[in-house]
């Protein structure tokens, strides 16, 4: 296949927010490049969690269902339970309306992908986009391939190469790493831990600025903790220990942690300059309260390609656009879920657990309704199923 070296859209970073971009502007008719440094499928560390919000906006997006997700094994857990607990072994459980969907990060990011090449994108993976003329619109990747293209979409994750081009040029000034924080999981064999919860567990206690989990898989239960980097980032693995030893789950050698970083409260209110976007975790829009990521990946995607395609010759016009429509549909949700961590992790660490369960206890649908976003973090007031 010969590649244009012109593009309408070049998309920098295949991961749901990249491989989002490039079905919808492909779709459009507009001439699309992604480039990503991996090669595909790829394995990718995440707890893999799709609310109710998320498998909406899929269907919406991609015209595709649950069925078919289930049908092709990219989702590999479902649970109507859930826990809430402590360090000192409390715990609240409830039962959901709808339930959260668990998928194979591997299938899942590859099934998006195919949709976005399906769509007319093309597609040059397992080279690294070294340079960015941010005037000019060109990338150049390690091989010496050299392209142009009237939008840069910078969906490259939370190190984004994209964003430190802008960075550096002095478009974009921000302390980006007072919002980062550090997740750390390990997976562990359900045949060997069958204590294990069957449900999604959320623990709280074991660290300051952060949380642990545990989330089920069909063979697997991957247990993880995260906080932000400038409460408590030196003393994670200290904490996830003595989380993992409340498991009954002892460190041996065979024991694997992986670890990443987490855009954690760092979003940005102009994610881009000129005829440069960011998307998703590039733009640190994950959710400040519990890190979710998969649903804003999306929608970020989705509102800068419905920008791009409706200003395709006007950069500061589709630039302006994409950030009226964020700070419309999304950056209210992450302000407020950054402001109620605030107020939770300023609060004793013995403190957490109490306030959580007395609003799961008094209000436990309406919270539910705000994790699967039927309802909002400000004031846990109704979503309007037009801004979804």
């Amino acid at each position: 296949m010969i590649i244009n070296p012109v593009y309408d859209a070049i998309i920098i970073g295949a991961g749901p927010a990249g491989s989002t971009a490039a079905y919808i502007t492909a779709s459009l008719g507009l001439k699309t490049l992604i480039i990503d440094e991996n090669s595909f499928p790829r394995d990718k560390l995440c707890g893999g969690l799709l609310t109710w919000k998320t498998i909406r906006l899929l269907e919406s997006i991609f015209r595709t269902d649950l069925e078919r997700l289930n049908c092709e094994n990219i989702i590999q857990y479902q649970s109507f339970d859930y826990a809430v607990c402590s360090s000192r072994n409390r715990s609240v459980t409830g039962k959901l309306d709808f339930p959260f969907h668990f998928v194979n990060r591997e299938k899942y990011d590859q099934f998006l992908l195919n949709q976005a090449i399906d769509a007319g994108s093309h597609l040059i993976a397992g080279e690294k986009v070294v340079a960015i003329d941010c005037g000019q619109g060109k990338v150049k990747t390690n091989r010496g391939s050299t392209f142009r293209g009237k939008f840069i979409l910078g969906a490259d994750g939370v190190f984004s190469r994209v964003r430190s081009a802008l960075t550096s040029g002095g478009s974009i000034d921000f302390g980006w790493k007072n919002g980062l924080a550090t997740a750390i999981e390990i997976k562990v064999s359900k045949e060997k831990y069958t204590h294990l919860r069957g449900y999604p567990s959320i623990y709280w206690g074991y660290n300051s600025w952060g949380y642990a989990w545990s989330f089920p898989g069909p063979a697997d239960q991957i247990l993880g903790m995260c906080a932000l980097n400038i409460k408590a980032g030196k003393q994670i693995r200290k904490c996830f220990l003595a989380f993992l030893e409340s498991q009954s789950i002892m460190e041996d050698e065979g024991t694997r942690f992986m670890s990443h970083p987490l855009p954690y409260g760092n979003y940005l209110m102009n994610p881009g300059h000129g005829n440069i976007l960011l998307l998703g975790d590039a733009a640190g829009l994950v959710d400040p309260f519990l890190g979710e990521g998969i649903y804003y990946a999306h929608k970020s995607a989705q509102l800068a390609a419905t920008a791009l395609a409706g200003s395709c010759n006007d950069p500061h016009g589709a630039r302006q656009r994409y950030t009226r429509l964020l700070r419309q549909l999304v950056i209210p949700e992450l302000k407020y879920a950054k402001i109620g961590r605030q107020i939770l992790f300023s609060l004793p660490r013995g403190c957490y657990f109490s306030v959580l369960t007395f609003f799961l206890r008094r209000m436990p649908k309406m919270c539910e309704q705000t994790i699967q976003g039927q309802r909002s973090f400000k004031w846990l007031a109704r979503v309007d199923e037009d801004l979804r």
